[in-house]
């Protein structure tokens, strides 16, 4: 081997000498500069921190978050019974209760329009089969006096219906029947056995609703009149009470919600 062939082989050697120690010199690292670069300052001196978390405050907090979202939510139940723009067709069979003298037995009916949930127009018209009561025969016989008596025959009314007060109550904790309380108020026309009478008429009634399209009505009804005797003028009150059932057109109905 010549004298160049043998300075080549040195300087090789020589390079795959310091090959690995350039290598190992580059791949050093100071574990504060690692600590400067992770968190951006040099008093942390490559610390990890951690925040510890109280779960109880947080599944709290989280439980009263969730209460404050349910207090704002307000249910509203839809009614089990609609009656706007349906008819009602209501026979009813009814007494007198406020006349000694003189009993009757009352057939009748309603026929309303409700134009909204709680007003209603309509007609009440009622024929009456009347007979003198034992008192009346007893004031006969024992004071020899003839009372002045005018059982009525007929009459009819327009009437207006306003519906102030509505719920429900549950029957044997079983059955959920709602109810209504309406008051009304009237005018029209008496029939009576002396003669024909101009009427006011003033009441209330209740409605118990047994599904869609029927209820159990039963109402109170004074009608007021001013009944010209042989003797003198009297201002009367017939008062009427009646029990019935109400039939609702259409059948059923169907709910409305806002788009």
């Amino acid at each position: 081997m010549n004298l160049r062939t043998r300075a080549a082989s040195v300087v090789f050697l020589a390079a795959l000498t310091a090959a690995p120690a350039a290598l190992a010199q580059d791949m050093t690292f100071d574990p504060v500069e690692v600590g400067d670069d992770a968190t951006g300052g040099d008093d942390a001196g490559g610390d990890l921190t951690f925040d510890v978390v109280d779960t109880q405050a947080a599944a709290k907090e989280v439980e009263r978050s969730r209460q404050e979202e349910i207090d704002l939510i307000r249910v509203i139940q839809r009614r089990p019974f609609l009656r706007r723009n349906r008819v009602e067709v209501a026979p009813f069979l009814g007494t007198n209760i406020n006349d000694a003298l003189a009993s009757m037995f009352v057939a009748g009916g309603n026929l309303n329009y409700h134009l909204t949930e709680v007003m209603a127009v309509g007609v009440n018209g009622g024929y009456s089969l009347g007979s003198e009561s034992d008192l009346f025969n007893s004031v006969i016989e024992d004071y020899e006096l003839f009372p002045q008596v005018s059982k009525v025959q007929w009459w009819a009314l327009l009437d207006f219906q306003y519906v102030p007060i509505y719920g429900k109550f549950a029957l044997f904790n079983t059955w959920i029947i709602p109810w209504d309380t309406y008051a009304l108020l009237g005018a029209g026309w008496t029939k009576t056995e002396l003669a024909g009478h101009p009427t006011l008429s003033i009441g209330a009634g209740q409605r118990y609703f047994m599904n869609h399209w029927f209820t159990l009505d039963i109402e109170l009804r004074d009608n007021i009149y001013n009944e010209d005797y042989p003797g003198n003028s009297q201002l009367v009150n017939n008062l009427i009470f009646t029990a019935g059932v109400s039939f609702f057109l259409p059948p059923d109905f169907e709910y409305r919600t806002l788009k």
